[in-house]
Order: structure tokens, then sequence, then C-alpha cells
């Protein structure tokens, strides 16, 4: 296997790419997605609520100035008002020896469940011999950032793939690969050279997305691994795409198809509970976005790590050898 014609091939994809503005456009999407899903990505660290409490309960108010802002009301009325007024303010007061917790009940899930563990937590000072403890359930960060990092990369897959597929389309109806190629190329040698840049995009996107969600403390060993692992199913779906697209309206076409089938079991396993996520076992992009899930939250063990990298090669292993056969004729007949 010649280094310098797999090196050819890949300077072919690189060429290819910036004549077509394809390689732009694929970088340039998937970091443009990521900054969108960053703006509306709330963070836990700015998530906070506001309160409105009774000027006469000190001891209380003292207390809620612990969690968040509180704001004081003369009379009880006055507070009710306040708390019907627009935005999202929880009345909290004492009334009869009994703590009362005052909402809309239009206010965010998030501020919801926030104000009622405030107030737990208030009600357990005052007992004593039982002690409190507050865990995250290895969850640190939102759920909007957990599942725009997960697509972004995911979908950088699909993208190397498609810049595969429509070099081949591209060069099938210009002849650009034997016309550039002087000596004979081996089918190895150019499935190694037009690999690269499937492998190479998926790694850049992971590697940016990180710096656009500013992702802390991410294991960027195993977000390596990871990408550079499940990029082969993409690259497997471009060859697929190219050698049985006659045109790129046909290629574009195809590539929809793809990217729906890869990308669905991320969409669905993100909403699904575990217990019924084993319908998507199937799929190389569901055991990429569950290790990558596990990555972000910091709650990946190498022992479950591995699993899922094995998990990830075997149902790529399965689909490349169910579409192994097209490949192998597209190829013959495309270098023929």
């Amino acid at each position: 296997m010649s280094i310098k014609k797999i090196f050819n091939v890949f300077r072919l994809d690189l060429a290819n790419s910036k004549r077509d503005k394809v390689m732009i456009y694929t970088l340039l999407a998937p970091i443009i997605l990521a900054f969108v899903l960053k703006l509306i990505s709330p963070g836990f660290q700015n998530l906070s609520v506001n309160f409105v409490s009774l000027e006469g309960d000190t001891e209380l108010v003292g207390r809620l100035e612990r969690y968040g802002n509180v704001e004081l009301s003369p009379t009880l009325e006055k507070l009710k008002e306040r708390v019907l007024d627009s935005g999202d303010t929880i009345g909290v007061y004492l009334k009869d020896g009994t703590y009362s917790l005052l909402m809309q009940g239009n206010e965010p899930e998030e501020i919801q469940a926030l104000a009622k563990l405030v107030l737990s937590g208030i009600l357990s000072e005052g007992i004593s011999g039982v002690e409190f403890e507050t865990t995250d359930n290895g969850k640190t960060l939102p759920p909007m950032t957990l599942f725009g990092f997960s697509f972004v990369v995911v979908l950088s897959f699909t993208l190397g793939g498609f810049i595969i597929g429509f070099n081949i389309i591209d060069e099938k109806e210009s002849g650009a690969m034997r016309a550039l190629m002087i000596t004979p190329i081996s089918k190895s040698e150019f499935i190694v050279g037009r690999s690269i840049i499937g492998v190479a995009v998926p790694l850049i996107h992971a590697l940016l997305a990180v710096l656009v969600f500013a992702i802390g403390g991410i294991d960027i060993l195993k977000l390596i691994i990871v990408t550079i692992s499940s990029s082969f199913i993409g690259i497997a779906m471009g060859f697929l795409i190219g050698v049985m697209s006659s045109n790129q309206m046909s290629g574009l076409a195809n590539m929809k198809i793809s990217v729906l089938l890869l990308l669905m079991p991320v969409m669905l396993a993100f909403v699904l509970p575990e217990n019924r996520q084993f319908i998507f076992y199937w799929s190389p992009t569901y055991w990429s976005f569950a290790a990558l899930r596990d990555i972000l939250n910091q709650s990946s063990e190498w022992a479950t790590f591995l699993i899922q990298l094995l998990w990830i090669t075997l149902t790529t292993a399965v689909i490349f050898m169910i579409m192994r056969g097209k490949i192998k004729t597209g190829l013959q007949n495309y270098q023929s």
C-alpha cells in the first residue's frame, strides 16, 4: 500500500471540496448550529429563584437569602399580588406555624422544582438527627447542552460521509480520478485515502464543539476515540451513496434518507426513558450518543466505555456487511 497514492486521493478530495465549496459548508454548518444551540441552552449556574416574603419574618427571610433574591412585602395580600405580577417570583411565608409556598402555576418546571427544594432545605434545618445530601445523579450539564453537543458530533459523522459521497459522484461525472491518477491505484489505497476526510471532519467538529459549548473537565482522549470509531458508519454511508447515485440530485435524496436513519435514534433516545431505549441497540449512532452522554456527564468509566465502543464496532460492522456487496460492485464499475 503506497502512502503517496493514499495522500494523492486525499489531496484530490480536498481540491474537489474547495472547488465546490462542499468542505466550507460542511465545516461551518455544525459550528453555526453549535453556537445557536449554545445560545438557547440554559446553564444550571445561571438558574436562580426570586422570592417574596413578609417583612416581619426576619428568620425566614434570612434563610431564603441563602438561596436567592428576596423581596419584602408588608402584608400577605401584597405578597399575593407580587406573585401574580409578571415574572417568576415565588411567595414564601409563615402562617400559624406552617410554611407556605405560593406560585402562579405557570412557572418553568426548573423554577418550581428549585423552589420546592429550597423550602425542603429550610424545613430540614429545624430537624435534628437527620442528614441531607444533594447530588446531581451524574448529570452535570443542562439537557439542551447535552443534546446539542451530541447532536452536532453525530451529525458530523454524516457530513464526513456527505463529502465522500459527493466527491465520488462528482468524479463519476467528470472523470477527474482517472485523469489525475497517472499510475494505477489499488482499491484499498483508494478506500483508505478517501476515508481520511471522513475521519478528519468529525474530529474537527468534536473538538470545536467542546470550545463552543465551553465544556470543562471533559475527557478529550475518550472523545477522540469515540469520534474516530463512530466516523466509520458515516464513511460506509458515504461510499454507498457515492456508488449508487447517478447524479448529485439522487445523491442528495439518498443523503437525506441516510441522515434521517442515523440521527433519529439520537433524537428519540434523548426523550425516551432508558428502559425503552433497547429498540435502538441496532444503531451505532445510539451507542455513540450513549458514550458521548457519559463522557459529558463525567460518568464514563473505562469498562463501560469499552463496552460501548464494542457495540459501536459490532453494529457498524453488521451494517457494513449488509452494504458491502453494493459498495464493492459500485467501486468496480466506478474504477473500470
